[in-house]
C-alpha cells in the first residue's frame, strides 16, 4: 500500500540517490506516490497556507495543485515566449531527480501564465499583469486516472538541508493521507442566492450595454467593409465583492455544471486570483501525440445543436480557426496531420463547434508553438495583426490574462496549454468578468450581444450560486 511506506527506508533511498547524483549542493526534486485523494479537499486544506497556488483539473487528463515557488521568473517586457523557453531549459537542465518515476504523469512540471498581449506600445492599455509568469512549484500534487503523486523541489546544500526537505515532503504526505481519511466526501453544493452582489452585477451589465453595442457594431462595420475577415470583441464588468470569495465551492460547481472543461486557478496572492473553467485547449503534447483544438461558433446548450452545424456564420467563424491552426503547424514544419469531423460539444450551458487536429511528432518546442498559435482567430481575429490593433483601439480595457495561454511543461517535454476564458479575476475585493464574441460577415448585432450575455451568465451564476439569470437583460 502507498500509505505503508516507511520513512526510514524512504530517507535511505533518497540519500543513496543523492550520493550518486549530486556532489554536495544543487536543485533537487523528490516525489512519492500517495493514495488517491480529493483535489478539492486538498486545495481547501492548503489554499490559505501558501501565498501562491495554482489549480488545474481535467476529467480526462493530468490534474494538479501547485503550492509556493521554488524557482520563478516574472517578465513585464517583450520576448515572453523566448524567456519562458530559456527558463524552462535552464531549470530542467539543473533539476536533479532523486526518485524514480514509474509513470510519465508524475514527472516534474513548470507552470506558466502569459498575458493576452504585451501591449508595449500602448500606454493607455498597459496591462496590470506581467507578460509572463513562469514557476517551478515548491510543492506539486499530481493526479492522473486513479494515481496520485506528491513532489517537492528545492535547492539543497549538503545532506542536512536535504534531510529538511525530505522531512517536509513526508509531513505533507502524512497530512494528505490523514486528511483524506478524516474528511467525508465533498459536501452537497450550496444553493443560496447572493442577491445584493447579483443586483450590482446586473446594474453594471446594463450600464455597459450601450458602449458594448457601439463596439460590436463597429466590429461588424469593419468586417462588412472588408477591413477584417474576423474580429473577437469583449466586454468587461467589474463589481465590488462584499463577501469572502468561496473559491473551492465555485470550483466544485464548475466541475458539476460545466463538464468537459478544465478548471483552473492562478492565485498570485490572497488579493489577486484568476479562476474559471475553460472549454478551450490550445494544444496538448504527450509524446509523440500532438493535439490542437479549434473551438469557435456558439449556441446555448438548450437550443437544437443541429442549428450550429447548419449555421453559415458559425461555420465560417470556426473555419478561420481551423485554417489558422493548420498554417501554424506548417510554419512549425509539421505537415503530417489529420483533422477530425466538426462536431458540437457541450460545456454546461454553452455548446461550441469543435474540431481536433492530430499529428505525431518526435519533439516540439512548446513555446515556439505558443508563439505561432497565440492569439488565434478564436480569441483575436483575422488577419491577426490588424485584428489585434483594432481590439486595442475599440476595447476600453487591457485584456490582461483574459483569453491568454496558461499551462505546463514537464521535464520530458510534454506540455498542455489552455486559454483562460469562461472565468473571472478577483482583484483587491473586486471581481472582473470578461466575455467576448467572434464577428464575421453575417454577424447580427443582437445575436453577438446575446452570445456575450450567455458567456457572462455561464460563470456569474456559478459564483453567485444562482440557478438562473431571468433578469439578465
Amino acid at each position: 500500500m502507498k500509505n505503508d511506506l516507511n520513512f526510514t527506508d524512504f530517507l535511505k533511498d533518497v540519500f543513496s540517490s543523492f550520493d550518486k547524483k549530486v556532489e554536495n549542493s544543487g536543485l533537487v526534486s523528490i516525489s512519492v506516490e500517495i493514495p488517491f485523494i480529493d483535489l478539492f479537499q486538498v486545495y481547501e486544506l492548503f489554499i490559505n497556507k501558501y501565498p501562491f497556488s495554482s489549480f488545474w483539473e481535467e476529467s480526462d487528463g493530468i490534474s494538479y495543485i501547485a503550492l509556493d515557488k521554488c524557482k520563478y521568473v516574472t517578465l513585464d517586457g517583450p520576448k515572453r515566449f523566448e524567456v519562458a523557453n530559456e527558463f524552462n531549459s535552464e531549470n530542467f537542465k539543473n533539476l536533479i531527480n532523486l526518485t524514480n518515476e514509474s509513470n510519465n504523469s508524475a514527472l516534474s512540471k513548470i507552470i506558466y501564465l502569459f498575458s493576452f498581449s504585451e501591449n508595449l506600445n500602448n500606454k493607455n492599455l498597459s496591462s496590470d499583469v506581467p507578460s509572463l509568469e513562469a514557476i517551478l512549484p515548491k510543492i506539486l500534487i499530481i493526479q492522473s486516472d486513479k494515481n496520485c503523486w506528491l513532489r517537492i523541489n528545492g535547492h539543497v546544500e549538503g545532506k542536512s538541508s536535504l534531510r529538511t526537505l525530505i522531512e517536509e515532503i513526508w509531513t505533507i504526505r502524512n497530512q494528505l493521507i490523514n486528511s483524506s481519511l478524516k474528511l467525508t466526501k465533498a459536501s452537497s453544493l450550496k444553493t443560496r442566492f447572493d442577491f445584493p452582489i447579483f443586483d450590482d452585477f446586473l446594474n453594471s451589465y446594463k450600464n455597459s450595454n450601450t458602449n458594448l453595442k457601439r463596439v460590436v457594431n463597429r466590429g461588424i462595420q469593419l468586417v462588412e467593409k472588408g477591413i477584417l475577415e474576423k474580429i473577437v470583441l469583449a466586454n468587461r464588468i467589474k463589481i465590488k465583492l462584499k463577501n469572502k470569495l468561496d473559491l473551492v465551492e465555485i470550483l466544485k460547481r464548475l466541475k458539476k455544471n460545466q463538464p468537459n472543461t478544465c478548471r483552473y486557478v492562478w492565485k498570485r496572492n490572497s488579493e489577486d486570483i484568476l479562476f474559471g473553467a475553460s472549454p478551450e485547449k490550445l494544444f496538448s503534447f504527450t509524446k509523440p501525440n500532438l493535439t490542437l483544438e479549434a473551438l469557435a461558433g456558439t449556441i446555448s446548450t438548450n437550443s437544437n445543436s443541429k442549428k450550429l452545424l447548419k449555421s453559415t456564420k458559425d461555420l465560417k467563424e470556426h473555419n478561420y480557426v481551423i485554417q489558422y491552426l493548420i498554417k501554424s503547424l506548417e510554419f512549425s514544419k509539421i505537415t503530417n496531420f489529420k483533422k477530425s469531423d466538426t462536431n458540437v460539444n457541450s460545456f454546461g450551458d454553452i455548446s461550441h463547434l469543435q474540431t481536433l487536429i492530430f499529428s505525431k511528432v518526435e519533439n516540439i518546442c512548446p513555446f515556439e508553438l505558443l508563439k505561432n498559435l497565440h492569439p488565434s482567430p478564436a480569441v483575436c481575429g483575422y488577419p491577426k495583426k490588424e485584428a489585434l490593433d483594432w481590439i486595442n483601439t475599440l476595447e476600453s480595457f487591457p485584456r490582461g490574462n483574459y483569453a491568454s495561454p496558461m499551462g505546463w511543461v514537464d521535464s520530458s517535454g510534454n506540455a498542455s496549454f489552455l486559454l483562460a476564458i469562461r472565468g473571472a479575476r478577483y482583484i483587491e475585493e473586486n471581481i472582473e468578468f470578461t466575455a467576448g464574441s467572434g464577428i464575421v460577415s453575417g454577424s447580427v448585432l443582437e445575436k453577438e450581444i446575446d452570445e456575450i450575455k450567455l458567456k457572462f451568465e455561464s460563470i456569474v451564476k456559478q459564483i453567485f450560486f444562482a440557478k438562473n439569470l431571468d433578469n439578465f437583460h
